[in-house]
C-alpha cells in the first residue's frame, strides 16, 4: 500500500517588521504635527501668558471733572459756547461718563458708561455707549449714541486721546473723529485741548480736576 505524502503545512507569510515599524513613525509624525500646528502652540502660548504676567492697572485715570469754552459746528448751527464734562470709574473696568454742550441753538446732553482696558502701561482703549438728549431750535429728541478710542499717556503729565464718536438724534445719525490732549500743570489740575470733524465739528480749550486714581 502506497503511502500517501503528508498534506503540506501552510506558511503564513512574513510580515516585514520594517513596514509596521514605518506605520508607526507615520502615525507618531502626524500625531505631532497635529499637536505641534502653530495655532496650537500660539494660543498656548497666549493662554500661559494671560496666566502668568500680572494684570495692568489702567493707564489713565477716570474720575475727573472739567469744563471750559466750545465752538461747535453742527445742524447748520455755528456759534460759541460752553461745555461741562466729567468721567466716574465704577468697578474696574467700568466708568460712567456725563457731558453737556451749549451754544446758541444747540443744546447737548449725554451720559453713558464706556468699558477700559490697558493694552500697557501707557496706553488703555474704550468704547461704550449711552443716551443722548439733543435741543435744536423747535425741535428736541432722545437718541443714542457710541465712541470709542485710546487714551495714551507717554508721560505721566501728558494724555492724548484720538476718539472716535456717532449719536442719533433727532432724525439723523452724526459721526465725527476727535482727539483730544491734556496737560496736567500741577496736579490735580489740568488743561484740556480737543479739536473734532466730521458731521460735529468742535474746538474745545478748558481745564480738568482729577480726583480719585
Amino acid at each position: 500500500m502506497a503511502q500517501g505524502h503528508p498534506p503540506p503545512v501552510e506558511v503564513p507569510p512574513r510580515r516585514w517588521a520594517g513596514a509596521t515599524h514605518h506605520k508607526n513613525l507615520k502615525r507618531e509624525n502626524r500625531n505631532m504635527k497635529t499637536l505641534s500646528s502653530p495655532r496650537r502652540v500660539a494660543a498656548a502660548v497666549a493662554l500661559t501668558a494671560l496666566s502668568t504676567l500680572p494684570g495692568l492697572a489702567a493707564a489713565a485715570n477716570y474720575n475727573y471733572l472739567e469744563g471750559g469754552f466750545l465752538f461747535r459746528d453742527t445742524y447748520g448751527e455755528d456759534d460759541a459756547g460752553f461745555r461741562i464734562g466729567g468721567s466716574v470709574a465704577l468697578t474696574n473696568p467700568l466708568a460712567a461718563y456725563g457731558e453737556f454742550t451749549s451754544n446758541d441753538r444747540v443744546d447737548q446732553l449725554s451720559a453713558g458708561v464706556v468699558f477700559h482696558q490697558p493694552i500697557n502701561s501707557e496706553l488703555d482703549w474704550f468704547a461704550g455707549g449711552g443716551l443722548e438728549y439733543v435741543d435744536v431750535g423747535p425741535q428736541d429728541d432722545l437718541g443714542f449714541g457710541l465712541r470709542g478710542g485710546l487714551r495714551w499717556t507717554p508721560l505721566k503729565a501728558f494724555e492724548v486721546t484720538p476718539e472716535l464718536r456717532y449719536f442719533d438724534a433727532v432724525g439723523d445719525g452724526r459721526v465725527s473723529f476727535r482727539v483730544g490732549g491734556v496737560y496736567a500743570f500741577s496736579p490735580p489740575f489740568a488743561l484740556t485741548a480737543a479739536v473734532q470733524g466730521g458731521d460735529d465739528d468742535r474746538v474745545e480749550v478748558g481745564v480738568r480736576w482729577n480726583f480719585g486714581s
